[in-house]
């Protein structure tokens, strides 16, 4: 298996040294030094946290069809930098390929991000989304959610999926942006015999942006096999929106995560404040209230988030991140920390470099 993925990749390879104007071949690069406070109620440093952004490298291209059509493409995969192994299989972050058209929008087919990242993330944030850090986003022990992505015990890990996760089997068509509004949506099939909404997931994304404004919905529905029998799953939806103002950027967001099969939901309400304090010095700034429903013991949990990003040049950037998490109800875990607090507290400190190509 491992010799027929080394010659698709040169294959790929060679195909964009054929035609070096229709392939590009990029990545991302992120190693450091993460400093958690408790994890099982012991102090823990770890390299390669993975903080800032997760290692990446793909080839992304297409061709030129003509009135204002390209056939499209994009090979992604995410690796792991202690030991360079990949992550979910060679191209297992995204796989797609499809058409692009100026006037109708793009439709794609493979393993694909859906819109909880596509809108409330990437569209949201705009400009200001290279500075925040993944610490930022979703992570407490909620016991009880009960979603496949977290692991036996804890269905927490990114449970509002703002991380960007891929969905396999997926039909996804995004529009062109009409004065400022755009949308998409997205569908797998879960490739059950007669059953055709078992297994399957549903995603759709809203955006409008009128100069340093922007407001954006999204919502997903993925059904798990172990819920069910397919037939249940973790439903997402959320709105959230920025506005950019001289060198500050203000940021709103609510999220909604339940579970269809024991009704098992958690809140989350988030402000941000992004600011350019120089040319290549930027600060981020987070707060994050998460409040689980009784199915999950009412927990709640607060989180406060600082993460500063120096520019060296346009590719290469030194970040760090210190965020504090207090949780009720439950331990506390921050996300990218290595496992839970001994009770409701947590802090992490991150220090890293990153380089993109």
């Amino acid at each position: 298996m491992k010799i027929k993925q080394y010659a698709l990749l040169i294959g790929v390879m060679a195909a964009a040294n054929a035609n070096a104007q229709s392939v590009q071949i990029y990545g991302l690069i992120d190693s450091g030094v993460m400093y958690t406070s408790n994890v099982g109620g012991k102090k823990l440093v770890s390299i390669d946290p993975d903080t800032q952004a997760p290692d990446l490298f793909g080839l992304v291209g297409g061709e030129d069809l003509g009135g204002g059509t390209k056939a499209i493409f994009k090979l992604e995969g995410q690796f792991n930098m202690n030991n360079g192994a990949m992550i979910n299989g060679l191209f297992g972050h995204t796989a797609y390929v499809g058409l692009k058209d100026e006037k109708w929008g793009t439709l794609t087919a493979g393993n694909q991000i859906d819109f909880m990242f596509d809108s409330l993330v990437a569209q949201r944030w705009g400009p200001a989304f290279p500075v925040v850090n993944a610490m930022n986003l979703r992570q407490s022990s909620f016991q009880g959610l009960n979603s496949p992505r977290g692991g036996p015990g804890n269905g927490s890990f990114d449970f509002d999926r703002l991380l960007g996760s891929a969905i396999p089997n997926a039909i996804k068509y995004t529009s062109p942006t009409y004065n400022g509004f755009s949308f998409g949506g997205l569908y797998s099939f879960g490739g059950v015999a007669g059953n055709f909404g078992s297994n399957s997931a549903q995603s759709f994304g809203v955006n409008y942006r009128n100069g340093g404004f922007s407001l954006n919905g999204a919502y997903t529905y993925i059904k798990y096999p172990t819920l069910n029998d397919g037939n249940d799953g973790i439903r997402n939806f959320g709105v959230g929106a920025s506005y950019i103002l001289g060198a500050a950027e203000f940021a709103a967001l609510y999220t909604n995560t339940a579970n269809t099969q024991n009704s098992a939901r958690i809140d989350v309400y988030e402000g941000d404040l992004t600011y350019e304090l120089s040319t290549p010095l930027h600060a981020h700034f987070s707060y994050q209230y998460q409040k689980g429903n009784d199915v999950l013991n009412a927990q709640h949990v607060n989180q406060e988030t600082l993460s500063l990003v120096y520019l060296l040049s346009k590719r290469t950037s030194l970040y760090s991140t210190l965020a504090f998490q207090q949780s009720s109800g439950g331990p506390a875990w921050i996300l990218m920390a290595a496992g839970p607090a001994s009770g409701g507290r947590q802090t992490a400190f991150s220090l890293g470099l990153i380089h993109s190509f």
